[in-house]
């Protein structure tokens, strides 16, 4: 019979090759088009085989990774075509978020004015903390139309938004200081129903990475 006390390792050793084998994805330790070897994964997690291939299963099906036979996980290519793709829906989905919270007059929830407080204590240099203090934000922004298939649509996006962010955040070009004060901004527009100027501040604020930039997503 297996106890409560039990089962505690095996998912602190899943999570920990979860987040361990993400990390690499994210810092570009794991390059796109890279084959991730389970015996890496171990090292790196410090933990076994299984809770690693638990690990990648659950990245495959987040999309981080494509699974195959044989050969192991590969991360997953993102192609200039992709991205700008990735950006048109995802400029629709929260434009689309940010109309019903406006023209509904829902109120703004202080999830998100928390998240930015979040965002701007934490270090600049720890980037793997603003990327997802970032998809936070704007997790909760979609969330806050009430629209649940939309929110759903957002969160399929996750992975290669926040590899994008990412390598935005690594290249220079998103920098946290603007990020905050355009987030802080949005907040304001949003809670005096300013559709306008929320959808201004959200296409400035949503911005693709430049063309010189995508060869380095995949």
């Amino acid at each position: 019979m297996t106890t409560q006390d039990d089962t505690r390792p095996a998912a602190s050793a899943r999570e920990r090759a979860y987040q361990a084998v993400r990390a690499g994805i994210l810092n570009r330790d794991f390059a796109p088009g890279q084959f991730i070897e389970e015996a890496q994964a171990c090292e790196l997690a410090g933990v076994s085989r299984s809770p690693v291939r638990e690990a990648l299963n659950r990245l495959a099906a987040e999309g981080f990774l494509e699974l195959h036979a044989r050969r192991g996980a590969l991360v997953k290519p993102l192609s200039a075509t992709e991205m700008h793709d990735l950006f048109e829906v995802r400029l629709m989905v929260e434009s689309h978020a940010v109309a019903r919270i406006c023209r509904e007059r829902r109120t703004v929830p202080e999830e998100m004015a928390e998240i930015c407080a979040r965002h701007e204590a934490v270090s600049p240099k720890d980037l793997l903390a603003c990327a997802e203090l970032n998809r936070q934000f704007h997790q909760a922004l979609v969330k806050a139309s009430g629209n649940v298939v939309l929110l759903q649509v957002f969160d399929s996006l996750e992975a290669n938004l926040t590899r994008i962010s990412m390598l935005s955040l690594q290249l220079g070009l998103g920098k946290t200081d603007k990020i905050e004060r355009e987030h802080r901004a949005l907040i304001e527009a949003l809670r005096h129903h300013d559709e306008a100027a929320a959808l201004a501040l959200l296409e400035a604020h949503l911005q693709p990475l430049p063309r010189k930039s995508e060869a380095l997503v995949g």
